[in-house]
């Protein structure tokens, strides 16, 4: 099974949250610049982070140039500091482009302090959140 991860270059958690999902499933985690939109893939997991009155361009750039063709499945998880308005944005988007996203999500509140890094609980739900859209896409898809 070929499982991806990718995440937005400016995001320092994601990157790090998205490296231990990858290990988990057996892959590594890259950034959406270094993904080749050609190679098929079973699970395109897509890790990003919210910041308070800023799109990401840079991901609603990548998600409108996948494909069908190339993705079986697309999971999504995000970290947020208030709410979860751009989860629901990127969500919309993908059901714009008719994309195979996964019914299930992983958002995750971080902590306001600058230097604070990620706790067990966010770390260990990435690791139960990749184990499970791998399994699905294993056994049901």
């Amino acid at each position: 099974m070929n499982v991806q991860v990718v995440y937005t270059s400016h995001c320092k958690n994601g990157k790090l949250l998205a490296e231990d999902m990858a290990r988990y499933a057996r892959t590594y985690a890259k950034p959406l610049a270094d993904f080749d939109f050609n190679e098929d893939a079973d699970l395109l997991v897509i890790g990003f982070e919210e910041y308070p009155c800023r799109k990401d361009k840079e991901l609603e750039a990548f998600i409108s140039k996948l494909s069908r063709d190339h993705i079986k499945n697309l999971a999504l998880f995000n970290l947020f500091y208030f709410n979860t308005k751009m989860m629901d944005d990127i969500i919309t988007l993908c059901h714009i482009n008719d994309l195979p996203l996964m019914r299930e999500t992983y958002s995750c509140k971080k902590s306001l302090k600058p230097k604070s890094l990620l706790s067990d609980d966010i770390i260990s739900g990435g690791r139960v959140y990749i184990e499970d859209m791998v399994n699905i896409c294993n056994h049901y898809y």
